[in-house]
């Protein structure tokens, strides 16, 4: 549950993007034949006209979202989400009248999703920093337990997404500083990390039955 100082924050955030996305959507807009055959194109699976898509538009999102944010951490990552989504949903984009307007309000929720998961995991925090005791003591006993299944789950990964989500947690390299070594797009550093940790929170889900251990774990380890 957020506090009243958050629910300040996403109440100043919703304010200022929904007159700027109000401005957007209200503006006479009629996509070009360009842009048209640009969505068609990338709704069908074309990989080189959704990277012309990222390169027309991921600095203007980015400065968008951190006038928000003030970090330029989360305004990437915020960035990359955006362009995930547009891509996992490609096949809609035929159906979009107003490509500007529809990518800045995706860009809204996921600004908005993730200011809330930020409010509520530094509320958490506190209180268990504050009240040590509210972290259940068999959730520590049973510390190198469930560090052990984490290792199992990782183990499991593909070599090249093992070696990312290393690079990644253990190092503590950026997005792009892990796509420099590799040789590939932020964009797809970031799928794989999304990926890992989705395949690792599946399977603590079959090995450990206790639901309060389980929630600390993967808001400790995969938040």
């Amino acid at each position: 549950m957020l506090t009243p100082a958050g629910n300040r924050v996403l109440f100043l955030f919703l304010s200022t993007v929904s007159f700027f996305i109000g401005n957007l959507e209200t503006m006479p807009r009629h996509p070009s034949n360009v842009e048209k055959e640009l969505m068609l194109r990338i709704s069908g699976g074309d990989h080189h006209a959704f990277t012309q898509l990222f390169d027309s538009y991921h600095h203007a999102l980015g400065a968008f979202i951190f006038g928000i944010t003030k970090s330029h951490e989360l305004s990437e990552e915020i960035v990359l989400d955006v362009f995930l989504k547009i891509w996992m949903t490609r096949e809609a984009l035929v159906e979009v009248k107003n490509f500007k307007a529809y990518i800045f309000i995706v860009a809204r929720n996921a600004a908005v999703s993730a200011l809330r998961k930020i409010i509520t995991e530094r509320t958490r925090q506190t209180e268990w920093k504050n009240d040590p005791a509210a972290i259940p003591a068999e959730a520590m006993e049973d510390k190198e337990a469930w560090l052990s299944v984490i290792d199992e789950a990782i183990n499991q990964l593909s070599p090249q997404r093992k070696k990312i989500y290393f690079m990644s947690r253990e190092k503590g390299l950026k997005y792009e500083e892990i796509a420099t070594q590799l040789g590939i797009s932020k964009l797809t550093v970031r799928a794989h990390i999304q990926q890992s940790i989705a395949f690792i929170a599946r399977f603590l889900r079959t090995r450990i039955n206790n639901g309060l251990i389980l929630f600390i774990i993967l808001h400790h380890f995969f938040k």
